[in-house]
């Protein structure tokens, strides 16, 4: 069967609302963080172990880092300039540091990048990286994150295990050298570690703003709806990560064109993300889903509208939902999963042009808690409005 910154101050991109740090300009935070290495996170489906791949230009006896290899905190030497990478939680979101005097005051630039970390390698280009800070191109180490941001010069970082040491190389070719663990104490005043936000909610008022935002965080990823009064009326959801005393939110997939790209200071305590807003906290429970247990086909059927439904979700993460063999709906687009919940982004949708003239009318993503989920099927809560009314009830396609 199937299943089978230029940083002081603040800054956030944010296409319905910004989050504010405060002034860390005089250098405050910058090297007071303690290792704090966490394993592998089992429900990402971002994560791969890399230990059984051996590539013939590597030492004998060496094997490809997996990320319980990896310490928090690395410094590398890339393109000549010196730079400190960020594994986090392990659940995803590598970040690339450029840490640079000027003036006697430091100035930081952060290149975040996804990646599985298949086969020990990491690759930074335009697909897969941001800048979430403005870059001073003036410093050399500020042009090379830019250029692997813009593909101009991608970034390739291969890490190997040869003996007991963790070893690095840029590209393809060249030897390997060993790789130097950055230990920093953690700034207690603030989180410092995104393992600790997992099963947290975060209910947060804006100052000035009728509107509450409300955080739900799972093992590296998140989900922020924005409320006003009792009605969510947007929502988004993405990698979430912390480094340095800074906690980064990128968005994957949202409701309506509120993507988001956040960084913010989030006190120990949780009551307040600084600069921003006052937050009240609780712990809340979800059922683990394994995406690859949702991976496969499956139909469903709408007795009312007599009509046939198909959901196909590709294993390497893309999706189709058809009604009626694509006549009546067809959806394409990515999906995933983030604790029990489901996500589906819409890329292209059945006659767009004539259901959405006004592109805010319709979403650009779906999201849904899945539940009972066995070979036989599961439900699909879900926030979809759309006509035809997509099922929540699914099952094993049947044939004759």
């Amino acid at each position: 069967m199937k299943k089978s910154f230029f940083l002081a101050g603040c800054f956030a991109i944010a296409l319905f609302f910004a989050a504010c740090g405060d002034d860390s300009s005089s250098g405050n935070n910058v090297d007071q963080e303690m290792d704090e290495s966490s394993s592998s996170v089992g429900d990402s489906t971002e994560v791969s172990s890399s230990a059984v791949y051996v590539d013939p230009s590597w030492p004998e006896g060496a094997r490809a880092a997996t990320l319980d290899d990896m310490n928090k905190y690395l410094v590398l030497k890339i393109k000549g300039e010196e730079f400190h990478l960020g594994t986090g939680a392990k659940a995803g979101l590598f970040s690339l540091w450029a840490i640079d005097k000027v003036d006697n005051n430091t100035h930081l630039a952060v290149l975040l990048t996804k990646t599985d970390f298949k086969n020990g390698i990491v690759t930074m280009d335009s697909t897969n990286s941001i800048v979430p800070l403005q870059l001073d191109a003036s410093l050399a180490s500020n042009k090379v994150l830019e250029n692997a941001e813009n593909s101009t010069k991608p970034i390739k970082i291969s890490f190997i295990v040869d003996g007991e040491t963790l070893k690095y190389r840029e590209g393809d070719k060249g030897d390997f050298v060993e790789a130097k663990v950055e230990q920093l104490k953690p700034n207690r005043a603030l989180t410092t570690d995104a393992g600790k936000l997992d099963k947290k909610r975060l209910v947060c008022k804006t100052s000035g703003k009728d509107t509450t935002l409300v955080y739900s965080f799972y093992k590296g990823r998140y989900v922020l709806e924005r409320v006003v009064g009792k009605d969510t009326v947007s929502w988004n959801a993405g990698y979430v990560d912390t480094y340095r005393g800074y906690t980064f939110l990128w968005a994957h997939f949202s409701s309506k064109q509120d993507m988001l790209t956040a960084t913010y200071q989030i006190t120990s305590t949780l009551d307040t993300i600084r600069g921003n807003s006052v937050c009240t906290h609780s712990d809340f429970k979800y059922d683990v889903v394994d995406a690859a247990s949702l991976a496969g086909e499956w139909a469903a059927f709408d007795s009312k509208a007599n009509m046939e439904w198909s959901l196909e979700l590709d294993a390497q993460g893309t999706y189709s939902l058809k009604a009626a063999e694509g006549a009546s709906e067809n959806k394409e687009g990515n999906w995933d999963v983030y604790g029990n919940n489901l996500f589906l982004s819409v890329k292209t949708m059945l006659d767009y042009q004539k259901r959405c003239p006004v592109p805010t009318d319709c979403a650009n993503s779906i999201k849904g808690v899945v539940s009972g989920i066995s070979e036989d099927g599961f439900t699909y809560n879900h926030s979809e409005k759309g006509t035809p009314t997509v099922p929540k009830k699914w099952e094993v396609p049947l044939f004759e």
